[in-house]
């Protein structure tokens, strides 16, 4: 068993969410990214309260929900920011963000770079030959 494998068994025998609750918490999330999702929400989702779901999530993920769910939303913008030509200030919209310099700071709090060099990385590296393009795209996902 490597150390990953471990990690998991023990929050497991530990307690943590419940399989099926966290598969409908992340559920969740993905459909309702581009709208305010609250610990409330989350915690009647997974049929908990409040304070017990943002112990046991916390538990799950290795993070509180509200990070959790700024790092989908992250996710999210490059993946729109590497698929559309749509702008940081339509995507910030589209995946929940207030504004866009909340997407920009929190973009560039977890990814190491704003969605402007993020996107701008990604179209160098589609102009450039095959090669060149691996290295950047392994590049952009390592961000």
């Amino acid at each position: 068993m490597d150390r990953r494998d471990q990690e998991i068994l023990d929050k497991q025998i530990r307690g943590g969410l419940p399989p099926r609750a966290r598969r409908r918490v992340h559920d969740y999330i993905a459909a309702h990214l581009n709208q305010k999702i609250t610990n409330d929400a989350l915690a009647q989702i997974a049929g908990l309260s409040t304070a017990h779901f943002f112990t046991v999530f916390k538990q799950t993920e290795g993070m509180s929900p509200h990070r959790f769910v700024l790092q989908c939303r992250v996710q999210r913008t490059q993946q729109l920011l590497t698929s559309t030509a749509m702008s940081v200030a339509e995507i910030a919209d589209a995946v929940g963000f207030s504004n866009q310099s909340h997407c920009i700071y929190y973009f560039r709090e977890i990814v190491g770079v704003t969605p402007g060099e993020y996107r701008r990385c990604y179209l160098q590296g589609r102009d450039h030959s095959d090669s060149g393009r691996l290295r950047t795209t392994r590049a952009i996902a390592n961000f």
